[in-house]
């Protein structure tokens, strides 16, 4: 959520942003905001001038008492005044509310370096590394089941399509998946937390636009959702919490399952491990200083492509353009990685740099300096296993029908080779 400072010093900047991000109904909110903003202001003064004014008459009575005045007509006055002050804040709250509304709905100002586009097929490749495999293979979801190592018939008949049981050597591998990405960003010297698997549905709120997650996200009871990634919970801990400078930044790995509703019908295999209801993810969230977010965004996406390279898989980076990016970010990369069997590349991480957006929408805040400032919140995925499992079974499937397993894998799994 921005702030309605911010939209006050520089609403050009506001609606230029919503033009370039292709969403031009979202620029007109800008002037409505400031409208009701004019409106509060003036209902704001208001009250403020009968504080002023009630104060003014609490002299006076004491003086005309003092000199043996009558008072009766000040104290009346004096006494009309709180419920004046109640019927215009009582407005001032409803515009408050509706400004807040609006707030939440207008996107991030994205760092200029974001490139111009419409959709998805505008995002700009930055860079490739690794030779894509040629040559389809097995089917990963056949292999798997041809091999006892999977089963998804029965998962789709308890569960329905989308949930798997995974057995002995892939379900090692999902595991040794997990605690390789959680060594990995330790090293980096990132602090491990486990979180709820679900929020109540104010704190979701308070992370990031629900309209955004609205229909791929499980609810789980009345008032609370299923996690849809570890990130909203790891920032949801600070919700109206205000740290200090010296802890920044604030480095957090995650690990969780996650929830989605979402599985598309589209691809060459449609029974396996490449969109999933249920998912296990590590992800990487930092804290930063303002003037150190774009770095450590950088460094973040330097992490996970670092763990992709040692993986071995072939991947290629590409930068989300202004049409596609989420209206909480300032700017976004991908990571896909090349899937044989689809003969394509696609996405198994996103980087996100928030700016002040995620904490202004948390109320978080930061003491430095004797002052409170709004921190950037950045996140990123360390990995999420099944789709790294698909991109293993599919880059490293042998001939003979074995596939090998990477070797910074081997420690974790304890077997080089599974099939």
């Amino acid at each position: 959520m921005i702030s309605i400072q911010d939209l006050r010093d520089n609403p050009a900047a506001y609606k230029a942003d919503c033009e370039k991000r292709h969403k031009p109904q979202l620029a007109t909110l800008v002037d409505e905001a400031l409208k009701l903003d004019e409106a509060w202001k003036e209902h704001k003064k208001k009250t403020d001038d009968l504080r002023a004014e009630r104060n003014k008459i609490s002299k006076d009575i004491n003086t005309q008492k003092k000199a043996g005045g009558d008072v009766e007509k000040l104290l009346q006055k004096a006494k009309d005044i709180p419920n004046q002050i109640q019927q215009i804040e009582q407005v001032q709250n409803a515009l408050y509310d509706k400004i807040r509304t609006m707030l939440m709905k207008l996107p991030n100002l994205m760092h200029e370096s974001v490139p111009e586009g419409k959709t998805e097929a505008d995002n700009p490749e930055i860079r490739k590394w690794g030779k894509p495999k040629k040559g389809k293979g097995e089917n990963h979801g056949e292999w798997a089941e041809a091999h006892g190592l999977a089963d998804f018939d029965t998962a789709a008949k308890v569960s329905g399509a989308g949930f798997n049981y995974l057995k002995e050597e892939l379900a090692l591998l999902d595991i040794s998946l997990q605690r390789y990405a959680i060594d990995f960003m330790r090293k980096q010297g990132f602090q491990l937390m486990e979180v709820p698997m679900m929020l109540r549905q104010d704190a979701y709120a308070a992370t990031t636009p629900m309209e955004d997650f609205e229909d791929v996200m499980y609810p789980a009871g009345k008032d609370h959702y299923l996690i849809a990634t570890a990130e909203h919970p790891l920032m949801a801990q600070f919700w109206g919490k205000t740290l200090s400078g010296n802890d920044l930044p604030l480095k957090i790995v995650g690990v969780s399952p996650a929830w989605r509703k979402e599985i598309g019908s589209r691809g060459v295999d449609t029974k396996g491990l490449f969109r999933m209801h249920q998912f296990n993810k590590v992800e990487q969230v930092v804290i930063s200083k303002p003037e150190e977010s774009f770095d450590w965004m950088e460094k973040m996406q330097g992490y996970s492509e670092a763990m992709v390279k040692e993986l071995g898989i072939p991947y290629r980076v590409i930068e989300i353009c202004a049409g596609d990016i989420s209206i909480k970010n300032a700017k976004q990369y991908d990571i896909e990685a090349w899937f044989p069997r689809q003969d394509k590349y696609a996405e198994i991480t996103s980087a996100s740099n928030c700016t002040t957006w995620q904490a202004q929408r948390l109320n978080f805040k930061v003491s430095m300096n004797n002052q409170k400032i709004t921190p950037h919140t950045l996140n990123n995925t360390a990995l999420a296993t099944s789709r790294i499992m698909v991109a293993i079974l599919e880059n490293f499937q042998n001939k003979d029908g074995k596939v090998d397993i990477p070797k910074c894998l081997h420690k974790y799994t304890g077997f080089k080779q599974m099939g």
